[in-house]
């Protein structure tokens, strides 16, 4: 049985969570963080901002502020395929090579399927990133407001050529596929140029948005790169350039090539909505479903150590 949980208990609870991101903020040498805590109500338990926005103009960070989500895309790529399974278009146990004809996977003795890149199991040793912004400039075409790389068809096949191609390239491997668990970018990109492909929709961020984010009403997520650059609600982004810690609004900046790995931004108020969700099993805070309980209790069953 569960009890609540005492007033003072939950300052200890805070305390420790504030120290902690105080230290994030310290080893990382972040520029601002965003904290919630909700329960499966949807109620917000805690919430504290932590630095800027902006360092340089001391702009605060807010539910609103879109912030990239990086590999947290891994986990919408993920309720994608699940729900794609849910409604016959495919089996998490089919062979990848099924739906992506460029990846033969020649050089495996078995076949990965689709259940081995959701857990990072397809047997590959961690890759260089293929990323969007040198394989437009290779390509020789630019990103616009009329028609984003991340909707573009063109540039979906360049990169599925080029992770395909270089998966198949490789001789060595961490085990047999489902073997054990290797970080691996290329496998969710598979992943997402499947969604694209026989989801029914032009691109992988079209059918996230008409499936996960708007029945979920998160209405300032995406999978675009420009609109948010063009955001004024939205984090600047900092690394360290010649020593110096630099902010710029390039959210292209070293994005893997096919969106599912780590294309998706979004707010803590946004967030709260999909929490929601996989609190409650599938079900939206407007009584629609996403997915099954048996699909969500899926996706969050260990499968690796």
């Amino acid at each position: 049985m569960s009890r609540a949980v005492t007033e003072e208990e939950m300052t200890q609870g805070i305390s420790r969570l504030e120290a902690h991101t105080a230290q994030i903020m310290e080893e990382a040498k972040a520029r601002g963080i965003a904290v919630g805590v909700v329960d499966r109500t949807g109620r917000i338990l805690y919430e504290k901002y932590f630095g800027y926005r902006d360092e340089e103009k001391k702009l605060p960070i807010n539910r609103d502020t879109i912030f990239g989500m990086a590999s947290v895309t891994k986990s919408f790529t993920a309720l994608s395929i699940m729900q794609m399974q849910k409604d016959g278009i495919l089996s998490v146990d089919d062979a990848v090579s099924a739906y992506i004809p460029e990846f033969t996977n020649k050089n495996q003795k078995e076949p990965v399927r689709l259940s081995h890149l959701m857990s990072h199991s397809g047997g590959y040793f961690p890759l260089p990133r293929i990323v969007v912004d040198k394989t437009a400039q290779e390509m020789g075409i630019k990103d616009s407001l009329e028609e984003e790389l991340v909707d573009r068809e063109d540039f979906a096949e360049e990169g599925i050529r080029r992770v395909a191609g270089r998966l198949d390239s490789q001789t060595h491997f961490t085990g047999r596929p489902g073997q054990r668990m290797s970080y691996c970018n290329d496998g969710y990109g598979l992943l997402s140029e499947i969604v694209r492909r026989v989801g029914g929709e032009a691109s992988f961020a079209d059918y996230v948005k008409k499936n996960i984010l708007d029945p979920l009403e998160m209405e300032r997520s995406g999978c675009d790169y420009l609109r948010p650059r063009l955001d004024e609600n939205s984090a600047v982004l900092y690394k360290k350039e010649n020593g110096v810690m630099t902010g710029c609004k390039d959210y292209y900046d070293n994005a893997f090539v096919l969106g599912g790995a780590g294309s998706m931004k979004s707010t803590i108020s946004d967030m709260k909505k999909i929490l929601y969700m996989y609190l409650n099993h599938g079900k939206t805070a407007a009584g629609g479903r996403i997915l099954s309980m048996e699909g969500i209790r899926s996706m969050c069953r260990p499968r690796m150590e």
